[in-house]
């Protein structure tokens, strides 16, 4: 019944006699007779038989935007449980992407032949650690069966989705395709014993993602920081984490750019920043201009840098508000005692 009511609502849709229809459910109800769906359709369906060819096709192309839509938009889950069987795989992949398919047509469609539609069920996958474990289960076999999908595509909606089991995590961190693992270095949820292997993996792009991932281990960092790579070593520069004597250690590298990425990390102390001031490149002399933990005494040697003009301008740019406070301060502090 309730697909007929569904193929109802789209063909009247379609057909644009919905308040008609309505107006005529009203009466007869008045009438003490009641209506059904069935006897809607015989009275639309006889109209088929005089239409042209135009005009079916138009009538087709309108109930399959009228059933996607609804795949799309649902929340009940008897409709989305029958759409899921519908013939059209762009119906089926609404219902797949539908947040409100019931977790049964989920693991359906996550089967279906149709890889499009294996896509749309693995963007949808919701992992909830307080679930009951039975559900869990079930969710953890859906994600396993989606992460050994042939098609690539359909993975990397997977690894997109930050809602996963923590097995499908460790599953994907030994995917064969790099992009694959790239993304899930880069996924903000993927946890510190995924991202040590990542940073062992066998491609940079991979492992420079998951050195700079926030997640990942201290240890790894400073394992890593002593790294014969020059850009593995920068790539510990951008980790927020990266710990006070590694950012020291980092700070005399030979790697200019190691240094400039020292000098913009957020946690580089005084001392360091001071000790980069004195850097021979001048882009890692900058970089410590316009660190917020440059202080006054330190932004005060800078803005008189007869070397180079564009880190006394940046000096004097973030010196000049300095001194105005103090100003200010001053004479408001003065005025009160007097």
């Amino acid at each position: 019944m309730l697909r007929t009511t569904s193929l109802a609502v789209a063909l009247l849709c379609s057909w644009g006699d919905v308040s008609a229809a309505t107006d005529e459910d009203q009466r007869r109800r008045t009438e003490g007779v009641e209506p059904t769906v069935e006897g809607w359709l015989r009275l639309h369906l006889r109209k088929l038989d005089g239409w042209g060819v135009s005009k079916l096709m138009r009538t087709e192309q309108s109930v399959d935007r009228e059933q996607k839509r609804r795949a799309n938009t649902s929340t009940n889950p008897q409709e989305l449980a029958l759409l899921a069987d519908d013939e059209d795989r762009g119906v089926r992949f609404f219902v797949a992407a539908n947040p409100n398919t019931p977790l049964g047509s989920r693991i359906f469609l996550a089967r279906d032949p149709d890889p499009t539609v294996r896509t749309g069920a693995a963007m949808a996958l919701v992992w909830d650690p307080l679930e009951k474990s039975s559900t869990k289960k079930l969710i953890t076999g859906l994600a396993m069966k989606l992460a050994e999908d042939v098609i690539v595509l359909v993975r990397l909606a997977l690894v997109e989705n930050k809602q996963l089991p923590p097995s499908v995590f460790e599953k994907l961190a030994s995917d064969p395709d790099e992009m694959i693992r790239w993304k899930l270095a880069a996924n903000l949820d993927t946890p510190g014993l995924v991202l040590k292997q990542l940073a062992a993996d066998s491609r940079r792009p991979v492992r420079i993602a998951a050195l700079q991932h926030r997640n990942l281990p201290i240890s790894v960092l400073t394992e890593m920081a002593a790294d014969t790579n020059s850009v593995i070593r920068q790539a510990v520069c951008m980790n927020v984490n990266t710990p006070l004597n590694v950012l020291a250690d980092l700070a005399t590298d030979v790697d200019s750019a190691v240094r400039r990425l020292t000098a913009q990390h957020p946690n580089t102390p005084l001392m360091t920043l001071e000790q980069l001031a004195q850097d021979p490149d001048p882009s890692v002399i900058l970089a410590v201009a316009m660190h917020p933990g440059a202080d006054r005494s330190l932004l005060t040697t800078l803005a008189y840098d007869d070397t180079h003009a564009d880190v006394r301008v940046a000096a004097q740019g973030r010196l000049q508000p300095l001194l105005r406070r103090e100003i200010r301060d001053d004479i408001l502090e003065r005025w009160d005692v007097e």
